[in-house]
């Protein structure tokens, strides 16, 4: 028995040549008694009559539905005097001579299907495109309203990448995007979609999926475009600036979601750049709807406080307190997610606001 992928190569080489406007009957036949081997030629004609035209006919009826389709291609050819397709005389035999199709179709199932995935990806790194991006959106914001649950956006773009294009050219720079696709993707989990929002700029939808593991996940993606290598050796990096929006807790409407990721992409480029140059390891964020419930020693158990802002690498908390411990434990809890997050945190400073509280920032101590 021939291979499943053997046979259906053969099935779509031989409906190829069917479909050509100039079809060449002789270079067919030779092509048909080659696929021939290790079936019968019945057989593979009926193959071909599904994937023409989508009806399925038993294998003893063959021989004599195909020698019309012959005599009709031959009259059409004839009549015509132009090159014609032998699927245009299958779907004239089986349409309008024996009334086996109701609506006649030019394309097979696999060809649909390969329309289909071209109108929802990008033709460059493969990724989603951006208008699945606001149609799969919108699915799950509205699965996760129903189930009380949360929908994180995380929008990307590359640092540098104007330089690598000017300098290199946009072959380069093409292949550059073509490795950061493949990265998002292998970072992400079977539930998340990847998408090329435009240019250099990717989005990745992160179902059930709160700010702190959002961020891990960017972080993860950032360190790995990181080591991408360039083909020559001029001084320039790929680099990732992101930023983190998630449903319900920054808004419930879709263009606002991802405006507010857009925003806080933008806060951790110019947190990238002068005074700010190497003074942050991870762009931090502030978020609503984050709640440090504080324990361990020298806190108050249970003790909330709310958190200013967050990064992969700490965050800072609001406290009426005038002095707070060095070393503190807690669990992040973000409004919507029912996941809390343990840390250990070192404190890094304290800084006096103007309403006499004090904002502490922490690193996470691992």
């Amino acid at each position: 028995m021939l291979p499943e992928e053997d046979l259906s190569a053969r099935v779509f080489r031989l409906a190829r040549l069917g479909r050509a406007r100039g079809f060449s009957r002789e270079r067919f036949e030779r092509d048909l008694d080659a696929a021939s081997e290790g079936i019968t030629r019945a057989e593979l004609l009926r193959l071909l009559l599904v994937e023409w035209i989508g009806v399925t006919v038993p294998v003893s009826d063959v021989p004599a539905l195909w020698a019309r389709v012959e005599r009709a291609f031959e009259k059409m050819e004839s009549a015509l005097g132009a090159p014609v397709s032998l699927q245009t005389a299958l779907l004239h035999e089986f349409h309008s001579r024996l009334g086996k199709l109701k609506e006649p179709r030019v394309l097979s199932d696999n060809e649909i299907s390969a329309l289909r995935v071209n109108a929802i990806t990008d033709p460059l790194t493969g990724l989603y495109n951006r208008r699945f991006l606001h149609d799969h959106l919108e699915r799950e914001v509205s699965r996760a309203e129903r189930a009380g649950g949360v929908v994180s956006v995380l929008m990307m773009d590359l640092a540098g990448f104007k330089s690598i294009n000017d300098r290199l050219g946009h072959p380069v720079g093409d292949g550059v995007l073509v490795r950061t696709a493949q990265v998002i993707r292998e970072s992400l989990r079977v539930v998340d979609a990847g998408c090329r929002y435009g240019g250099d700029e990717f989005v990745a939808v992160l179902p059930n999926s709160d700010v702190v593991n959002s961020l891990a996940v960017a972080e993860r993606i950032r360190h790995k475009v990181a080591g991408i290598r360039l083909p020559l050796r001029v001084g320039l990096k790929v680099g990732l600036n992101y930023g983190v929006a998630t449903f319900p807790t920054d808004g419930r409407l879709l263009d606002f979601l991802l405006k507010i990721s857009d925003i806080r992409l933008y806060a951790s480029k110019r947190q990238n750049t002068k005074p700010f140059d190497k003074t942050r390891r991870f762009p931090r964020f502030c978020v609503p709807g984050l709640t440090l419930k504080m324990g361990g020693r020298g806190a108050r158990r249970d003790a909330l406080a709310e958190v200013h802002d967050i990064s992969y690498g700490g965050l800072a908390f609001v406290t009426s307190r005038e002095k707070s411990p060095d070393r503190l434990e807690g669990e992040i809890l973000q409004r919507y997610s029912g996941e809390p997050h343990r840390v250990a945190m070192r404190k890094v400073n304290a800084v006096l606001l103007s309403d006499g509280r004090q904002r502490v920032g922490c690193a996470y101590v691992h």
